[in-house]
């Protein structure tokens, strides 16, 4: 029932900045004797349809911005396997693992995460955008030799962003996005026997967290492509005493559209994990039986690489449909931690 309180609770509070936003957005086109409609008419009019190309990977979020009036609702599905452990750039043998004298020791982990957002532009130069996850995540551990299983869902951590167009040249854009996010998400999950789960199976942050980043999109032709950069500073610790690690994350792609409405891209991303500072009490006096309660053992840097598909289908203003897997090419992880495999990724955009 909390959780539910919460999404209720945030929903109504991104339904009062829409509609706000919308009764304030002033008419700067609009001329004595135009009613709305006729101004309405007149952007659809000077609005094209979006070409596909104009879409980064799924793999990357806040992509783009809009034109005064424009929406996008959307629904991004990601999931992330995890398998095996390294620690640093190598995989420790049987023999060490035991050594360690690790009680609990993780095998596998799958995150499920959907992410339901809005976007808006109450001006040609201002689009915000919503973003509400639930998350499902699902270990699998040796516990004392037994294989258990331990789960935790439910809803993640808001976020609320603003995109303002930054610098735009011909079919050459790029935009600035700033964010924070709320935290919604538990930090408080246990297992069956009521123990704390590990970091990386709660779901929230616990504090107020502040996005940032900068993107640029280029096309010539058949052809587009992009970078992105973009950080999440935690701005505070949380109630219970720790913050999590600074995140940087970095994208570069390639894509060829043979057609106005599907291309094929190739994307090399890049992301910096942080460590966490202080600790979970309950989790830090844990640590000697499971390293995932180590909160030096959460960083690590990554890159991966994969292709993708844009589809753009021109029905109901435009639905944009995007496909991406991608696989670890290089990772050094901060001590004993489960390796990334695959992350799949697929989203859904309405645009109109």
């Amino acid at each position: 029932m909390t959780r539910l309180t919460r999404l209720v609770g945030i929903v109504l509070l991104c339904s009062s900045i829409v509609t706000s936003g919308s009764a304030a957005a002033p008419d700067a086109a609009q001329t004595p004797g135009e009613t709305d409609a006729d101004v309405a008419e007149q952007q659809s009019q000077r609005r094209p349809l979006r070409r596909v190309a104009e879409f980064a990977p799924a793999g990357v979020i806040l992509d783009h911005t809009h034109e005064r009036g424009e929406w996008t609702f959307s629904y991004r599905y990601v999931r992330r396997q995890r398998d095996g452990l390294l620690s640093g750039k190598r995989t420790p043998t049987a023999a060490e693992i035991q050594a360690t004298g690790y009680q609990v020791v993780p095998r596998s982990q799958q995150a499920n995460l959907h992410t339901f957002g809005v976007m808006y532009a109450p001006r040609d130069r201002l689009t915000f955008a919503i973003l509400l996850p639930f998350i499902e995540r699902r270990m699998e551990i040796d516990r004392n030799g037994a294989r258990e299983t331990i789960y935790s869902d439910g809803i993640g951590d808001a976020r609320l962003v603003f995109l303002v167009p930054f610098i735009q040249k011909g079919s050459e854009k790029t935009h600035i996005n700033v964010g924070i996010s709320f935290p919604t998400g538990s930090i408080r999950e246990r297992d069956a026997a009521g123990l704390r789960l590990p970091y990386s199976m709660q779901l929230g942050s616990g504090s107020w967290d502040a996005h940032w980043g900068i993107t640029y999109i280029g096309r010539y032709r058949w052809f587009s492509w992009g970078s992105q950069f973009e950080g999440l500073y935690r701005l505070a610790s949380n109630d219970l005493g720790y913050r999590k690690g600074t995140i940087y994350q970095a994208s570069a792609w390639f894509a060829g559209s043979p057609s106005k409405w599907l291309s094929a891209s190739l994307r090399l991303g890049w992301t910096r994990t942080g460590n966490v500072h202080a600790a979970d009490s309950q989790l830090e006096s844990s640590k000697a039986v499971n390293p995932l309660n180590d909160g030096l053992f959460q960083g690590g840097t990554r890159i991966d690489i994969g292709p993708g598909l844009n589809l753009l289908v021109p029905i109901f203003g435009g639905q944009h449909l995007a496909l991406e897997a991608t696989w670890p090419v290089y990772q050094r992880l901060d001590g004993l931690q489960l390796a990334d495999q695959v992350t799949f990724t697929a989203s859904w955009q309405w645009v109109y």
